[in-house]
């Protein structure tokens, strides 16, 4: 009978290390990375760290208002963008027929006082679309969470 087992893998660092790393790469600049991640820059930079521990060589020369990948970073970035649209296309698949949903997030004052009077104007002129509607007082993380407004 063949091994069913997968091989073993290296451990992976935090994703959240490897999703920072992809954004400073594509940036070339962690306060924009940061501004797109919504983290300070310093967090951002936090990230980076432990990363660049994790592997064990620094993954980009930082000089005054620039900074640009090292060798390991050359080599890590494709792989890490790569695996990000790999998964980006995985979770389009998987929602299959989501994309007719509207998701809406908002306080509950705001739902019940406004958005309920004329949400089901906006269903009739729009039939074809879904509402989710959720109502939370908490603030949204876009990138996070599968919102479409809030």
């Amino acid at each position: 009978m063949p091994d069913l087992t997968p091989p073993q893998l290296a451990p992976l660092p935090p994703l959240q290390a490897i999703r920072v790393f992809e954004a400073v790469a594509r940036h070339l600049s962690f306060t924009k990375a940061a501004q797109e991640l919504g983290m300070t820059q310093a967090a951002a930079s936090y990230q980076i760290k432990l990363l660049e521990e994790r592997i064990g060589a620094p993954l980009f020369l930082r000089r005054p208002k620039q900074i640009e990948l090292t060798g390991p970073g050359q080599r890590l970035a494709p792989a890490v963008s790569e695996a990000f649209s790999i998964l980006g296309q995985a979770y389009a698949a998987a929602r299959g027929g989501a994309d007719g949903l509207l998701c809406v997030t908002t306080v509950l004052t705001f739902a019940s006082n406004w958005l309920a009077q004329h949400l089901g104007s906006f269903q009739i002129a729009h039939p074809a679309l879904a509402v989710r509607l959720d109502t939370s007082s908490r603030l949204t993380d876009f990138a996070r969470e599968d919102v479409d407004i809030a």
